[in-house]
């Protein structure tokens, strides 16, 4: 391959899995501010799905190469990118994708060191998800020491985050999930384990509880998983934190339900914090290294698959085989 090309996940057209193409593409040129770094591994998340669908919160123009989170060494430096050096590495979010590629420009200012600690894939595995879970639990739940938090899908990439620092502040934490072996996980994280596919869920959460409900959900499904945490097994003045509509089915509230209800419908996007609020994510980024270092988080990297098998990383992420977070390697 000439050394100004590289291969990219690339599509052309929105749609299911048949759109991803790897193809060649040109190597990108670091403008100001901006470095060009060479992937080592990069994290797959749900938003990807979504922005391949056409479903994603923002309008994605195309063609596009999918990826929004990279860990990789520095091999370019644009000008005025001070602060770093060729050579180093790094992990960052792309907010516009580009992370499935040999090589990734960002800017300098999105960029931090990769903790020592932590492999490439692991790297790539703690921005994206592990944010989202810190910030929903600190900053739109403020789970407090004592309460009960329900974290749904809790053996996903957010959910085992989401677990582990949720029972770091104190919290007792119930995660549900799909079939036995993910709820063995759950339960080695520290958390008590619902399978929805043999129990009522809701049932079980209020026998749980003493029939008072919890004090937090995490949500990320939609549809009936999402009316039936609000209305059934949410307690009085609880919060359910809706972050993402995996299941893609629209639930509607009305301000009399809200008004009578006594709880708090909290949205999170992780999006608009990147660009609006750079010191709350730098500082859910020193929360995040800290309970790691502290060996209260532990990452977990099911299954990592080359860029020439993408595709079969999207599916085996999408068919909810996956256990943690499912990373691309260069």
């Amino acid at each position: 391959m000439p050394a100004n090309r590289m291969k990219a996940l690339q599509i052309e057209a929105h749609g299911g899995p048949e759109v991803m193409r790897l193809t060649e593409v040109s190597v990108p040129e670091p403008g100001p501010g901006e470095v060009r770094v060479k992937m080592e591994a990069c994290g797959l998340n749900y938003s990807d799905i979504m922005a391949r669908e056409g479903r994603y919160l923002r309008e994605i123009p195309l063609p596009h190469i999918l990826g929004h989170e990279f860990c990789g060494v520095i091999e370019k430096l644009g000008q005025g990118a001070e602060g770093w050096r060729v050579g180093e590495r790094v992990i960052a979010i792309a907010q516009s994708g580009g992370g499935l590629a040999e090589c990734i420009v960002a800017p300098a200012a999105n960029l931090m060191l990769c903790p020592e600690m932590l492999d490439p894939p692991q790297g790539a595995a703690l921005l994206v998800q592990g944010l989202t879970a810190v910030m929903m639990i600190d900053n739109a739940a403020r789970v407090a020491a004592g309460e009960t938090v329900v974290v749904h899908a809790a053996a996903g990439g957010v959910g085992t985050f989401a677990v582990q620092i949720a029972r770091a502040r104190g919290a007792r934490v119930i995660g549900t999930s799909s079939n036995d072996l993910k709820c063995r996980m759950i339960e080695e994280l520290g958390a008590e384990a619902i399978n929805y596919t043999k129990a009522d869920w809701v049932r079980e959460v209020l026998s749980l509880t003493d029939g008072r409900g919890a004090e937090v959900i995490l949500e990320s499904v939609g549809g009936e998983v999402l009316a039936r945490s609000y209305r059934e097994a949410l307690a009085d003045f609880g919060r359910l934190v809706v972050y993402g509509v995996a299941g893609g089915d629209v639930v509607k509230f009305d301000n009399y339900e809200i008004l009578a209800s006594n709880k708090s419908l909290v949205g999170f996007w992780l999006g608009p914090h990147l660009a609006n609020h750079p010191n709350r994510v730098a500082m859910a980024k020193e929360r995040l290294v800290e309970m790691i270092q502290g060996e209260k988080i532990r990452l977990i990297v099911e299954k990592t698959f080359p860029l020439e098998r993408a595709a079969d990383a999207f599916e085996h992420m999408q068919s909810r085989k996956s256990v943690g977070k499912v990373v691309v390697t260069a």
